[in-house]
């Protein structure tokens, strides 16, 4: 066990040696980073909070940027997470369900696991960049973010992610090449090819953007692993609510037996008021749904399928924000769905202890019928400080 309190001061030591040499200087450095350190407690419970199970967890991130040339940069970003706790002893091959490398390459690294303690560290963004006025053009594992909605992305085909996976801010990224041509009248053209391991399901696409009616719209279109996809979305202004949409289309490329079209939609509406208050309300439609509600561990599922969003074919969202003080907000969500009456329950509320500081408490409930009766699947309650740098 000595050996690992090594490596996790390795760890917490590592970037303020990096930040006071950072500080020396004035101008622009060769190489820059930023990160932070987060520590998460976990608490799981069904019904009575005294029949509960915890985790802990320790987050480190690391992005590294080298600023070669004014046009040339590269980044290398690095995430580290320690878990250990009663909940990751009773989960059985818990290291394993955590180290899914979904890239060409395989970059993930499982150093420990054992049955109390598992750490894991992955490069998710690795890649080489040029850019100038009318050309970005990016190799390697990066994010090709062509979302537009803030909790169910329908044409977020490249690297699609878990909404209630709230302690991966960053998100996903894919091994892949994007090249983006800047049009006149802010209008743009993008092409992204991702690399897979088996070759014969490549995803790969164009993306047209243009602003129309003080509107953005866009359109795409290329593969989806075995299917073909077609898609579009806005986003705009109705008075002074915003209004965006995005829809995606998968087909298959070849008819099997097990094979089926599939239809997302996602709408999405928000407003800010004067006194503080900001109410957002969203809805997804999947027209091939898979019905299951993952509710164990949620935070350290894989990737969800670009596909499948989420696992019902109508689900509605509706959070309401309250900035409390300038340090400080609560925020009440939650996510239902007709299916079996699911209703997922997300409070949260946030404290900026310092401008590098912050303090979240965090719950999700999941509600479900289930055999006649209306219950409580599961409810977890996280506690995270995270320091930035």
């Amino acid at each position: 066990m000595k050996f690992h309190i090594y490596i996790l001061l390795g760890i917490l030591y590592f970037p303020y040696m990096t930040v006071t040499a950072q500080t020396e200087g004035t101008k622009t450095p060769l190489i820059e980073l930023k990160g932070y350190i987060k520590d998460m407690q976990s608490t799981y419970f069904i019904q009575k909070i005294d029949s509960n199970a915890s985790a802990n967890l320790i987050h480190n991130r690391l992005n590294f940027k080298v600023n070669m040339t004014p046009k040339f940069t590269g980044r290398l970003e690095i995430r580290t997470r320690i878990f250990y706790g009663e909940l990751i002893k009773q989960t059985p091959e818990f290291g394993k369900s955590i180290d899914q490398e979904n890239g060409l390459f395989d970059l993930s690294f499982l150093w420990i696991d054992e049955k109390s303690i598992v750490a894991q560290s992955v490069i998710d963004r690795m890649l080489l960049e040029y850019s100038n006025e009318k050309w970005d053009v990016i190799i390697g594992r990066q994010r090709i973010n062509w979302g537009i909605t803030n909790v169910w992305n329908a044409n977020d085909i490249f690297n699609a992610y878990n909404f209630l996976e709230f302690d991966y801010e960053e998100r996903p990224g894919s091994d892949a090449v994007s090249i983006q041509r800047n049009l006149s009248n802010n209008a743009s053209i993008e092409f992204a090819y991702k690399f897979e391991k088996n070759k014969d399901t490549p995803t790969t696409a164009f993306l047209y953007k243009y602003n129309k009616w003080n509107y953005d719209f866009q359109f795409l279109g290329g593969l989806y692993q075995t299917d073909y996809v077609v898609g579009g979305g806005w986003a705009g202004n109705i008075k002074k609510a915003g209004f965006k949409g995005e829809m995606s289309y998968f087909h298959p490329k070849k008819n099997a037996v097990d094979s089926a079209n599939t239809f997302n939609l996602s709408l999405m509406s928000d407003l800010t008021f004067s006194n503080n208050w900001y109410v957002s309300v969203a809805t997804l439609y999947n027209s091939n749904p898979s019905n299951v509600l993952l509710t164990n561990g949620s935070l350290y599922s894989p990737n969800i399928s670009a596909k499948s969003l989420f696992p019902f074919r109508y689900n509605f969202y509706f959070t309401i924000v309250k900035t409390i003080s300038p340090i400080s907000t609560f925020n009440f969500s939650f996510i239902y769905s007709p299916e079996k009456n699911t209703l997922v329950l997300l409070p949260t509320y946030s404290w900026n202890v310092a401008n590098n500081f912050d303090i979240d408490f965090i719950l999700q409930s999941f509600f479900q019928d289930q055999s006649n009766s209306y219950s409580n699947l599961v409810n977890a309650f996280y506690i995270r400080g995270r320091w930035s740098f």
